[in-house]
């Protein structure tokens, strides 16, 4: 247990929680930082099944999930993330260009790059309820925002929990390239407010190549 985990363990053992934290942050450290755009996701919960009255938790999303998950479809929460990932390693190509995840070990490889936390640390269900969620991120806020400077990534990618960001703090994002997600400067870092990577609102190539062209334009130099 690294120091920001302690730390987290701390708060959770004086709000007398249930389940013991779910740990997360960055997947692998040295890949991490070699990356010239530092990609930090930020999502609601992470959904374990347990049976009533059980005690879960206790295990990290990131090392334990992450690095060593069997990926065997390509539906769900990660592949979007990888496919955002690789994009930006291959300098910014197209999601159509991208191999499916389940066909390439350098597409499941690119998770390695990337951080990703949740707001609700503790075991959560397959849906969320946003009512919790939200309680737990007033509760959290403060190291939630220590982790976040802690980890220190260039981009910031909120899935599907933007508005938590946005109302909090009275922020005015907008979308800054064609079918892009809404996007701004905060605290010192690119944030885009995008849909939960496993959403069906929009298609995989419009959710992926927008959050790709909106780093891509955020981060061009002048």
């Amino acid at each position: 247990m690294n120091t920001s985990e302690s730390q987290f363990q701390a708060l959770a053992d004086i709000n007398n929680e249930f389940h013991r934290p779910i740990f997360d942050g960055i997947v692998d450290e040295e890949r991490f930082y070699l990356q010239e755009f530092p990609v930090l996701w930020i999502l609601k919960e992470p959904w374990e099944k347990l049976g009533e009255n059980v005690i879960g938790g206790g295990w990290s999303v990131t090392q334990d999930l992450l690095l060593n998950a069997d990926f065997t479809s390509n539906r769900g929460t990660f592949p979007p993330m990888a496919y955002v990932a690789y994009s930006i390693l291959h300098d910014f190509i197209s999601c159509e260009s991208i191999p499916k995840m389940t066909q390439d070990l350098r597409v499941r490889d690119a998770l390695r790059t990337i951080a990703y936390i949740n707001i609700k640390k503790f075991p959560g269900k397959t849906r969320a309820n946003y009512k919790i969620i939200n309680e737990y991120f007033h509760k959290y806020k403060d190291f939630l925002f220590s982790q976040i400077k802690e980890i220190d990534p260039k981009i910031v990618i909120c899935g599907g929990t933007g508005h938590y960001i946005v109302n909090t703090y009275g922020l005015s994002p907008k979308p800054i390239v064609d079918k892009g997600p809404a996007c701004c400067e905060f605290d010192g870092r690119n944030w885009i407010f995008a849909y939960h990577p496993s959403q069906t609102t929009i298609g995989k190539k419009q959710y992926v190549d927008g959050i790709t062209n909106t780093i891509k334009a955020m981060t061009a130099k002048p």
